[in-house]
């Protein structure tokens, strides 16, 4: 007839079925086969069978190896876990009454704990240090080409990856994510230059996700407005339309950024054919900014940052996708002036290359092939680090117009066009050993 045992009690307290039993069995024994080097615990298992005599007290002392076993897994001499149970309550390890060991051991382990945190703590001065070295690459893309940037972005990533390993602090662990996460952007940017969408696609990603984890609106803005950029660029501009829908919804975006942002959706609704809400968006960035700002857009600027003459050029390439050659015109001569009113050493010279290609191009348009010529000839002389995808896509488009039915057969038109193919094929596109798929025209500097 079957009894309660000690053993029983002690399973049933901790709540053991046979599978949990038969596995802390196993490894008890592996443990005891280490420390002792006896074979007799080698492979050692248990049946269901067993287990239930055992329980149930319905065989005498069990074989060896199994008494070693069952005392190290309770804590109790095998002659006491098969013996009746007297009725009397059984103090489980929890409740019984801790002796002077044991509160050292408890204090012990407590004070090692809290030393470990204690040291996964990164002195302000270094997580400051990083963040000002990203800050000053973010805003040097003016004067740094994009390989060197992607470069330089990358360390910086990587070494707020390794803080991030090394703090358990929730303040100092949110600084960097946001830091990861504009690191992250930065490089997007870099690598669509370099001519390498799906990676521009990944690290953006990875840049809206660090946002999400910070709970940084004004990042994630700013990187579903780049993942719009680079859909519509993928050749999905209903994606594109989406992507900067939902940026728009984020809170604690500045004026800049809803700049941005609008002049983004416009690019997108010209891939659409949507000519009416791409007029609308391009009013829409041209409006009062007001002087809401954010951390990201306004704070960091540089490469985040999106001035007059960005949303002008911007505006002009959307008006081109609507052979609006009139107003792309007026939109690319206006983002010309306001570089040329800012600091020479400010320069923005991509957006300048690439306002005065546009221009270049609504004047072939409008067929004034002289003076698209001349506002050519500063943008073929761009060295090679600095023509990145924007351009290049862009200044392609002028050769497609150059060799279209309009100018077959005219000399000078002939002559630009191989002027053009020359300075595509030697590119920053091409630093990579890749191309971009011709789809849109601009890039990420554009939007």
């Amino acid at each position: 007839m079957a009894q309660v045992t000690l053993l029983k009690v002690r399973i049933d307290q901790r709540g053991m079925q046979f599978p949990e039993f038969e596995r802390e069995y196993r490894q008890v024994a592996a443990a005891l086969l280490a420390e002792t080097g006896d074979r007799a615990f080698r492979g050692v298992t248990v049946s269901s069978l067993t287990y239930s005599r055992w329980r149930d007290g319905q065989t005498g002392r069990p074989r060896n190896p199994a008494p070693a076993i069952l005392e190290r897994m309770f804590d109790e001499p095998i002659s006491a876990l098969l013996s009746p149970w007297s009725g009397e309550r059984v103090a489980g390890p929890s409740e019984q009454m801790p002796d002077e060991s044991d509160l050292r051991m408890t204090a012990r382990d407590a004070h090692s704990h809290a030393t470990e945190a204690a040291a996964q703590v990164l002195p302000d001065l270094s997580l400051d240090q990083v963040e000002d070295d990203l800050v000053r690459l973010i805003r040097s893309t003016d004067s740094t080409p994009p390989h060197q940037v992607y470069s330089q972005g990358k360390e910086l990533l990587g070494l707020a990856k390794i803080m991030l390993d090394r703090t358990q602090v929730l303040s100092q662990r949110r600084r960097l994510y946001i830091l990861a996460g504009e690191a992250s952007a930065l490089l997007a940017t870099s690598a669509f230059d370099l001519g390498s969408l799906p990676v521009a696609v990944e690290l953006v990603r990875a840049s809206a996700l660090y946002g999400q984890v910070s709970e940084h609106d004004a990042l994630q803005a700013y990187s579903y407005g780049y993942l719009a950029v680079l859909a519509y660029w993928s050749g999905n501009p209903s994606v594109a339309v989406q992507h900067v829908e939902k940026a728009q919804r984020f809170g604690g975006v500045g004026a800049t950024g809803q700049t941005r942002l609008a002049a983004i959706a416009a690019r997108a609704y010209a891939h659409l054919g949507r000519a009416a809400d791409a007029q609308q968006a391009i009013l829409a960035s041209l409006q009062d900014r007001g002087t809401t700002r954010d951390d990201v857009h306004d704070d960091i600027g540089g490469e985040f940052d999106f001035p007059l003459d960005r949303v002008t050029m911007s505006n002009s390439t959307t008006l081109l996708l609507l052979r609006d050659g009139e107003g792309a015109e007026q939109s690319a001569r206006r983002s010309l002036d306001l570089i040329t009113q800012g600091a020479p050493t400010t320069t923005p010279r991509v957006v300048a290359a690439q306002a005065r290609t546009d221009l270049a191009m609504a004047l072939l348009l409008r067929r004034q092939l002289d003076e698209a010529a001349d506002e050519l000839r500063p943008v073929l002389a761009l060295p090679r680090e600095w023509r990145g995808a924007g351009l290049i896509d862009r200044i392609n488009s002028v050769r497609a117009e150059l060799v279209s039915p309009v100018y077959n057969g005219t000399p000078a038109a002939a002559a630009l066009a191989e002027q053009v193919e020359g300075f595509t094929a030697v590119a920053a596109t091409r630093l990579l050993g890749t191309g971009v798929t011709r789809f849109a025209i601009g890039g990420p500097t554009s939007s």
